[in-house]
């Protein structure tokens, strides 16, 4: 082998290495696709094709010197690390404008490799913070939240034990999710909660996919289909079996339980309105949590927090002048891409570090397990309606990403254009 092939097939190694980590760390398809490509176009290769799915990375390029090099990477699971990614980005638009050196590059990705994450007790306090957060946020009392908290923590223990022993994922999300179902039981019989279907809803959306699912409908949009596709399915199944398995506890083994209409001052707190004013309180700290654990650092955590929050702001907004909530998502899923888009355009970072954030209140994690609950009663009627609902919330989102998405791209290309 010359030494021309032998530095373009090392170059050709780090470039497919940084695609790889910024896959497994949540990056979007074609984003991985466009840095591996912009790499190694920077190092003068003539011809560069990339093939991405969620599981495999194959890249074929034309060297200087007309010879054909072929390299691939398997991707055997997914750890959701956006400040690596956002590190990742920036070595790429680094290599592209400096061409630093094979060796050079294989230090700093490793340097970004090895920056720690979080420790176990602040991974068991952002699991309490957000169970307990979004359990108030869907309307459970504060006795609901604070059981939240207990079951939180309880579901982080899960996790953290069965992760690496259990290698299917969806085996995984199931086993928690029964799991933590027991739980949220446990603690209503003991008198620690009332409303037993509150306290599940909160701690399934620790367990729903929301970067999977936000990144299917980008790849879609971005053109790559298969691979929108593989991971919208594969998004899909997760959700089903979280809320499965949570609604097949509480059908079993829950009957005696019932859920508990607020009471004295918290009935009148709601029926003046007060849940709007919960809402986007939680709504904050909901993302904020999520910011903290997908690993999200300094004040981007914050800017993610403030896009959660004003996301829901606007989709109760939309209340004043539209009944429909399929309108209200798809005006509130635009707005959160607008401003996903323009942090990261401010920020020089993807903009999945802001928009995941953003829309993960309006994930319908609630409706989801609402109706897998109607489906474990037979109620039929009931599963076809929330199912229903839960895929139309779920089509506004993709619907209202896919209007900005178009609007902010076709903008970017006109400007770009007209310099």
């Amino acid at each position: 082998m010359s030494q021309g092939i032998y530095e373009a097939s090392k170059i050709l190694y780090e470039a497919l290495s940084i695609g790889e980590q910024m896959l497994i760390c949540g990056a979007e398809v074609y984003r991985v696709e466009d840095t591996i490509s912009r790499i190694c176009l920077a190092y003068g290769m003539k011809r560069v094709d990339v093939f991405t799915i969620t599981s495999s990375i194959v890249v074929t390029v034309v060297t200087a010197e007309d010879e054909v090099l072929t390299q691939t990477r398997r991707i055997a699971g997914y750890e959701t690390h956006l400040d690596r990614l956002s590190d990742l980005n920036s070595l790429s638009r680094s290599i592209c404008a400096k061409q630093i050196g094979p060796a050079e590059v294989r230090d700093r990705i490793d340097m970004i490799m090895e920056k720690p994450s979080y420790s176990a007790g602040v991974q068991y306090l952002i699991y309490a913070l957000v169970s307990s957060m979004f359990t108030w946020f869907f309307g459970g009392s504060p006795m609901d939240g604070l059981a939240s908290v207990l079951t939180g923590i309880f579901l982080c223990a899960i996790v953290r034990c069965f992760r690496g022993k259990i290698a299917n994922r969806l085996l995984l999300v199931l086993c928690a999710s029964v799991l933590t179902g027991f739980a949220a039981v446990a603690v209503v019989r003991l008198g620690l909660g009332e409303n037993v279907s509150m306290i599940v809803i909160g701690n399934i959306m620790l367990l729903i996919p929301g970067i999977a699912l936000t990144n299917s409908i980008r790849d879609m949009l971005g053109g790559d289909t298969m691979s929108g596709i593989l991971r919208l399915c594969e998004s899909l199944l997760l959700a089903v079996a979280i809320a499965s398995g949570m609604a097949l506890v509480l059908y079993s083994y829950s009957p005696s339980i019932k859920t508990v209409a607020p009471q004295g001052i918290m009935a009148w707190y709601y029926s003046t309105g007060g849940q709007t004013l919960i809402q986007m309180i939680t709504s904050f700290f909901g993302a904020l949590g999520f910011s903290i654990l997908f690993h999200i650092h300094g004040t981007r955590r914050l800017q993610g927090a403030l896009g959660g929050m004003m996301t829901w702001g606007v989709y109760l907004l939309t209340g004043s002048f539209t009944c429909s909530v399929f309108w209200g998502y798809i005006i509130a899923a635009a707005f959160a891409t607008c401003y996903g888009e323009w942090m990261a355009r401010r920020e020089k970072t993807p903009a999945t570090l802001f928009l995941v954030p953003s829309v993960i209140m309006m994930i319908p994690g609630g409706s989801l397990y609402n109706t897998m609950y109607f489906a474990m009663q037979g109620d039929y009627e009931g599963f076809a309606a929330t199912g229903l609902s839960t895929m139309s919330m779920a089509a506004a989102i993709s619907i209202g990403i896919l209007i900005a998405s178009s609007l902010i791209r076709k903008a970017t290309q006109t400007l770009s254009g007209a310099k």
